[in-house]
């Protein structure tokens, strides 16, 4: 009988602890997101510059009867380099996104969140954005004057950007 009384207050005492982990471990979590929140909503709330969003995509893209669509863009965390307005003779590319070299003043860098989201505050002005990638840094849009990923910030104005990371993409 004092066995039996013994293993049930174990499985008791036990289980007590196991919720209480749990719970000490949901309270830290929550605190963690509830911290990251904070931070995301402090950085997205510029009056001037840049805000957007770093998205992934890679595989096969191609529409197809007999293939199921790929599950498409995704945020990605990464690190935004806004670099002076920079034209493509002012770089080293390798495959035509990649860059090395870059002649113009490096401006800001900024890191994502986990889903992609920055802002950045800047003066009025021309600039071209990067991601930090392996192979270099990415950019894959030109205008029509060969400027690498061109975004002006205007006075008071906050311009809002869609950065597609699709190096790794076949269409």
């Amino acid at each position: 009988m004092g066995k039996l009384l013994l293993i049930g207050l174990s499985l008791l005492l036990t289980t007590c602890n196991g919720t209480q982990g749990t719970s000490g471990q949901e309270g830290e979590a929550q605190d963690t997101q509830q911290e990251l929140k904070t931070q995301t909503g402090q950085q997205m709330q510029i009056k001037q510059g840049i805000r957007g969003q770093i998205l992934w995509e890679a595989g096969n893209q191609m529409p197809s009867p007999d293939a199921p669509p790929s599950s498409g863009r995704k945020g990605v965390e990464r690190t935004v380099y806004i670099y002076e307005l920079t034209n493509s003779s002012q770089t080293t590319s390798k495959d035509g996104v990649f860059h090395t070299a870059i002649k113009t003043n490096l401006i800001k860098q900024v890191k994502t969140d986990a889903n992609g989201n920055f802002a950045i505050s800047l003066e009025p002005g021309r600039y071209s954005l990067f991601t930090k990638e392996t192979d270099g840094l990415f950019a894959n849009l030109l205008d029509g004057d060969m400027n690498i990923f061109p975004v002006e910030v205007k006075e008071g104005e906050v311009t809002e950007v869609e950065f597609l990371v699709n190096y790794d993409a076949f269409y």
